[in-house]
């Protein structure tokens, strides 16, 4: 089992450990990640406290909507080797979970609330910083994994390999040097998009390589390097639902170059990156949308004393994206940080953050984040508290659609508060307790009376609870829970469950065979059709995982079982969702 204090988080951008955090944080690791690698990222996800993914148990190719806290897609930040990640030809502006492949990934660290003065525009409700698979110091490795699964809506069950995900890599490296590359392949078939009866296949591949270089003892060279291919066929959903031949391709590019600087008290983390983003739509309605992003960062940050620690940065990113004509928006951001740390029980952190728009001028944001840490025998526990400000600039495609675009349009902004206590542990375990309370300003929503985008003209506020237990009752079984309880307040609160539970049990049967038991319950929520309000059923979803690894060195097996009980269930009126699936996938690492 991890011992705590040999995981850090960086939800303050200084790398603690995990217990001493004062914020509310989870950070999943490579054995939270395994149980998952027949799914996506969005089965990880929405599986967490405070976090609903909707369209995660609908078909591949549907959009994924973001439900963080009660908010949407363009308030969550999305971070790829710390790198914020968003493509400018979206409606929100966000990056498309569905395009990442979840067998790269080595972590991924969730920070709550409101975080715009640390990492910038967009974190308004989360931070999702997601570490992929660093190459390793060996000569040469790497890994081989298929994976087979069937792909059933509610209403049907069959067998058949319409699922088909290959996955390889290869490391190589020494002391100075290290790289990799893979590639993963995915191909769906077995579900209409609407609820019908012809297949929308999807398919999916990935291309990544990495390169470090230790120029000396403390300077280091990373550059990074992603292809991503996301395709599916989908159905109409104007005038009406019905079964269609339309068809979606997403395809982006990123180049990453990070150099970093450690000396004995302070450090430099510099960042270069561009990407590149096309989107086209194959239909009654064609359409397509080209973009691309530069986005330069350079962070300082140093022990002022033995109680204090700052840091200082500068941030400029620029966004361009063709629409009925090329638009572009440029962001400049400085930003600070000073964290205390007493030798008695009580800490703090403190920063604000200047951002510079080239439409909207001069926006501050801020956070005061003050926590209590007692270490016992056998727990630390801590109590926390924050208020921080968030800034969302409204996408390009909001202010310049040539059909529903608004160049009056004003920035969203938001105050958020959350206090909260934790348990941890020192066997492993966890109890977590927060209260979180977001109101809003400017909210921009479509209006159906214009059919163009529109700034709200009322304020509302979003509250709600989050619980979280995880606790080894032996050394081989391991049980975590967690609740999640939202509130909207006259806002928007479309498809989002006021209440929300997961429960997984984890059982090592011996050193080679682990098999996990998952659990999700997902409360009533509203839904429109046409201009009327809709109830979607809760419903409860039973998963069963297990991993076995044989005596054959390095090679792997694993299967599982969705929806066990083929619930029948709706994430959006009039769309399919995943019934009863198998999957079963063997892996060679060498």
């Amino acid at each position: 089992m991890v011992q705590l204090d040999e995981v850090t988080v960086t939800d303050s951008r200084f790398e603690r450990s995990v217990s001493k955090t004062g914020r509310s944080v989870t950070l999943l690791t490579t054995k939270d990640i395994e149980p998952f690698l027949g799914g996506t990222l969005a089965d990880l996800l929405t599986n967490q406290v405070g976090i609903h993914i909707n369209g995660a148990q609908s078909h591949h190719g549907s959009e994924l909507s973001y439900f963080i806290r009660g908010g949407n897609n363009r308030q969550v930040l999305v971070l790829i080797d710390e790198v914020p990640v968003s493509d400018p030809t979206q409606i929100e502006n966000d990056f498309d979970l569905r395009t990442i492949d979840l067998s790269s990934i080595e972590s991924v660290e969730i920070i709550r609330g409101a975080a715009s003065s640390l990492y910038g525009s967009a974190a308004a409700t989360a931070v999702i910083k997601i570490t992929t698979n660093r190459p390793k110091q060996q000569s040469l490795g790497g890994s081989i994994r298929t994976i087979y699964g069937s792909n059933n809506d509610k209403s049907d069950f069959s067998v058949a390999p319409n699922v088909q995900t290959r996955q390889l890599q290869l490391v190589t490296g020494n002391a100075t040097n290290a790289g990799s590359i893979s590639f993963s392949d995915q191909r769906t078939m077995g579900m209409s998009s609407v609820i019908g009866t012809e297949d929308d296949s999807t398919a999916k591949q990935n291309l990544s390589a990495q390169y470090q270089l230790q120029l000396s003892s403390d300077f280091r060279l990373n550059a990074f390097f992603t292809k991503d291919y996301f395709s599916s066929e989908y159905d109409d959903s104007f005038p009406a639902l019905m079964d269609a031949d339309n068809h979606f391709t997403s395809k982006s590019q990123r180049v990453v170059v990070q150099p970093k600087w450690t000396g004995e008290s302070s450090s430099f983390v510099g960042r270069v990156s561009w990407s590149s983003s096309s989107r086209d739509f194959d239909s009654s309605f064609p359409i397509k949308f080209e973009g691309d992003v530069m986005d330069v960062e350079g962070v300082f940050s140093t022990k002022l004393s033995s109680q204090f620690s700052g840091l200082i940065g500068l941030n400029h990113k620029q966004q361009k994206a063709q629409f009925s004509e090329k638009v572009s928006a440029d962001l400049m951001d400085y930003f600070v940080n000073v964290l205390y740390e007493s030798e008695g029980f009580f800490e703090a952190q403190a920063g604000a953050r200047l951002s510079e728009h080239s439409t909207y001028g001069s926006h501050w944001t801020y956070h005061i984040n003050p926590s209590l840490y007692f270490d016992f025998s056998s727990f630390d526990l801590r109590f926390h508290a924050s208020l921080s400000t968030a800034f969302i600039a409204p996408s390009l495609y909001k202010l310049f659609d040539t059909y529903s675009g608004n160049q009056t349009l004003k920035p969203e902004t938001n105050q958020s508060f959350e206090i909260g206590t934790s348990l941890f542990f020192k066997n492993g375990g966890q109890f977590q307790l927060t209260y979180f309370n977001r109101e809003h300003q400017n909210f921009v929503d479509y209006d159906m009376t214009s059919f163009r985008y529109a700034n709200s003209t009322t304020d509302f506020e979003v509250y709600g609870t989050e619980f979280l237990f995880s606790y080894p009752l032996t050394n081989r079984f391991y049980v975590q829970t967690n609740y999640t309880y939202t509130q909207n307040e006259a806002g928007e609160g479309l498809r989002i469950p006021k209440h929300k539970v997961n429960t997984s049990f984890r059982q090592q049967f011996n050193s080679n065979t682990q098999f996990l038991t998952s659990i999700q319950f997902v409360g009533d929520r509203d839904d429109l059709v046409g201009q009327d309000l809709v109830e979607l059923s809760s419903y409860w979803l039973l998963d069963l995982r297990i991993s076995h690894q044989l005596s054959q060195a390095g090679v792997s097996l694993f299967a599982s079982i969705e929806n066990v009980f083929n619930a029948d269930y709706e994430e959006v009126r009039g769309y399919t969702t995943r019934g009863r699936n198998l999957s079963l996938g063997v892996s060679y690492a060498f």
